[in-house]
């Protein structure tokens, strides 16, 4: 009976995965000083500039948002993918853009790093400041 015991925990633990998440700093985008930066704008050019970079964006109506994917590992035992979410937010702070990553699989999450800056954001906000669209700030 133990062995059977210790074979089906071993069984289970193969078949059992792990999901975690890890996010970049919260930016908020703000138009620029020429210019009313509109959700339509925002999200076309997001949607464009992303999808150049390798990810699958969606844009959902209410609330009116834009959700772009990509995958950075696709492995038989893990997963992961890159996801770049920009909403709108209050007056203050028109949009806000999050990034995360998300990793699934059979890897614990001890031998993961948890900690994760995403280099197409940083990119994305450098594009809207060079096209006079809007500019990127940190939020606390």
């Amino acid at each position: 009976m133990y062995k059977f015991n210790a074979l089906l925990f071993f069984s289970l633990s193969l078949v059992a995965g792990c999901t975690n998440v890890v996010s970049d700093v919260a930016r908020s985008i703000h138009p620029a000083a020429a210019s009313s930066l509109r959700a339509t704008t925002l999200f076309s050019a997001a949607s464009e500039f992303f999808s150049e970079a390798g990810y699958q964006c969606n844009v959902y109506p209410d609330p009116s948002a834009l959700r772009c994917t990509k995958e950075l590992r696709d492995l038989y035992i893990h997963q992961s993918q890159a996801v770049v979410q920009i909403y709108p937010r209050d007056e203050a702070y028109p949009h806000t853009l999050v990034t995360s990553r998300w990793d699934e699989g059979l890897i614990p999450g001890e031998f993961i790093s948890s900690e994760f800056t995403n280099p197409d954001v940083k990119a994305f906000c450098e594009y809207l400041h060079a096209h006079a669209l809007g500019s990127c700030r940190i939020i606390k």
